[in-house]
Order: structure tokens, then sequence, then C-alpha cells
């Protein structure tokens, strides 16, 4: 557990309890080769864009794999220099390896700026989360195990085996948890193990779960993506959403 990364993102709580996820929907390579440095480019830039108006108003961003694989590290790493260390910066790159790989994954993560990452508790503790979590530690950066899943198909095995999937994050020493709000009875129930660590909820908006709902259940921070990104006024709509969250808390 990483205590400068855990009183971090507590001090960010107190200001905003939105974490943006940005997952742009492009793909590169269904372009010629010769424009695709042009594209990402262009991506890259209307998301500093929106980082630059939401500032103040979000905690932080949540880049994940869509945006990985397109817009590539390099670009990622200017994206998080842009911030100026004003935004807490999370890394979904679905984590789910031996020790080792995950080791070689998270000094890419960290090296290029992100504050903490998401790995799946399902991998186990030994020989895969520890090693990211040592890592972690030795950088002052934080690391979030995923326990549960907001899509209808979670309830099918994974959401089933939450509570052993905490304990296996917990024994591990992550710094919190990756729950769904559109299952709230897990967040207040890992809330309740868990008293004082970290739970981030996606499943807000698009996917159906109210505004404020995850805040309510539990959650220190809900993670908000295309009700955001994908609005005309992405500062404007994170207000108002920020106001109904503040309304349900």
């Amino acid at each position: 557990m990483s205590r400068s990364f855990l009183e971090r993102a507590t001090k960010a709580a107190r200001t905003s309890r939105i974490i943006v996820a940005f997952d742009p929907v492009f793909n590169p390579y269904a372009k010629p080769r010769e424009e695709r440095a042009r594209e990402r480019k262009n991506v890259a830039l209307g998301m500093e864009k929106i980082l630059q108006e939401l500032a103040g108003i979000v905690a932080g961003a949540k880049i994940g794999v869509p945006a990985i694989f397109a817009l590539g590290l390099d670009e990622i790493e200017e994206l998080i220099e842009s911030a100026g260390g004003g935004l807490i910066f999370i890394c979904d790159s679905k984590m789910a390896d031996i020790g080792h790989v995950n080791r070689l994954v998270a000094e890419q993560v960290f090296d290029v700026g992100f504050d903490a990452l998401i790995i799946h508790a399902a991998v186990g503790r030994r020989g895969a989360i520890d090693e990211v979590v040592k890592l972690a530690d030795e950088r002052g950066k934080g690391v979030l195990g995923l326990c549960a899943m907001s899509h209808p198909g979670a309830s099918e095995h994974l959401n089933r085996h939450m509570d052993e999937l905490l304990g296996i994050a917990a024994s591990a020493g992550v710094d919190g948890f990756v729950l769904p709000a559109t299952f709230p009875d897990l967040i207040t129930r890992a809330r309740r193990a868990h008293p004082s660590s970290l739970i981030l909820s996606p499943g807000v908006g698009v996917q159906g779960a109210p505004f404020g709902s995850a805040v309510s259940a539990g959650a220190d921070f809900e993670i908000i993506g295309r009700s955001i990104t994908g609005d005309p006024d992405p500062a404007r709509r994170a207000r108002e959403i920020a106001e109904a969250m503040r309304g349900a808390g």
C-alpha cells in the first residue's frame, strides 16, 4: 500500500468525486499508415483540451486499453505531462497475468507518469498482484484491485466471488478496489469490510447507475466516461453531474 498515493487520492476526494474515463472511439489502423500519426495527434490534442476544461471539476482520469492501443504510450505520456500534476491518472490496462509480466507492464505504466493502475484480483496474490504492489510501493504509486464488474454478465461468475477477491487484493496490500455502481450492494458490503480502502466505481451514466449512487453506497469516486466526454460541453456536463452527486450524497 502506497501511503503517498492514498493520501493524495483522499485529498482529491474532498474536491471532486469524479474520475473521468477516457476511451476514445477511433481506430488509426483503419486509415492509411501515413495518416495515422496525424490522427493520433488530433485525438490526443482533443483529450488534452477536455482535461484542461475539466481542471478543478474532476479529480482524475482513467485511461484504458482503447486509448493505449490507439494512441500509444508516448502520446499518453505527453497527455499526462500536459496536466501538470493536477490530476490523478489511473491506467486500466486489463492487467491479469503472472507477476513477471505484470511488473514489466507496470514499470512502463509508472514510467510514463501514471499515478496508479488497476489489476484483476482474480489472478491471485502470490506471484501476481504482489509483484505489482512491491513495485508501486517503491515508486510511491497506487494499485487498485478489480473485484467485480458493471456489466450484466459479471453476475454469472465474477461478482459472486467478490468477497474472496476483496480478501485476495487486500492481503496483497492494494490501496483500494474497483467495484460496480450498477451493483451498489457490493460497494456497501466492501465498504463495511474494508473501511479504510479506496473504492472506485464505474457503471455510472451510460451503463445505467444514477450519478451519485455509488458514492451514496460507499464509494470514494465514480468513474464516468461517455456521459462527460461525449457531451458537446464536457465541463458544463461535469459540473451538472458533480451537483447531482452532491445532492445524492
